[in-house]
């Protein structure tokens, strides 16, 4: 089986701060800033958890 490739990320300026909102909002469930962390470190070249 070949490997999966990954795929650039590419933010706009709206989508980082929408993402940084959601990251460090107090209100926003869990699982979502989770998520928003992951997209907003992705650019970065982190790696992903799993």
């Amino acid at each position: 089986m070949p490997l999966a490739s990954a795929v650039p990320v590419v933010l706009t300026a709206s989508e980082r701060h929408r993402l940084r909102k959601m990251a460090y909002g107090h209100k926003t469930p869990h699982q979502a800033r989770q998520r928003a962390t992951i997209v907003l470190l992705a650019p970065e070249g982190a790696p992903t958890p799993g």
